[in-house]
């Protein structure tokens, strides 16, 4: 066993125990509790760690976008959300360059 994957089943186990004992409810980790461990089983650079869990909820959040926006079927009350314009620096769909986080400002 890796020890990270120790460790985290420790965090897993003492926040069961004290969730229980202080706020007297049950409550567990999701999956996500283990995304950290499985990267560096997996030897994926620590600082790619935020990008690929923000690229694997990708998917989820298109599926809201879609079941919001075309639920025609079985239309929905309407969500109100502010428009919101990106202001960031674009530098196009092949543009872009990664840098590693000793390489940031």
């Amino acid at each position: 066993k890796d020890p990270w994957f120790d460790i985290t089943e420790k965090v897993e186990t003492v926040t069961i125990s004290e969730m229980k004992s202080q706020k007297d409810r049950d409550i567990y980790p999701n999956v996500d509790l283990y995304s950290a461990s499985l990267y560096y089983m997996l030897k994926i650079p620590m600082d790619l760690n935020t990008p690929i869990f923000a690229i694997s909820r990708v998917v989820g959040w298109a599926a809201h976008i879609i079941e919001e926006k075309f639920a025609e079927a079985a239309p929905k009350p309407a969500l109100y959300r502010p428009k919101a314009t990106y202001v960031g620096k674009y530098c196009g769909p092949e543009g872009c360059e990664y840098k590693t986080l000793d390489l940031r400002k």
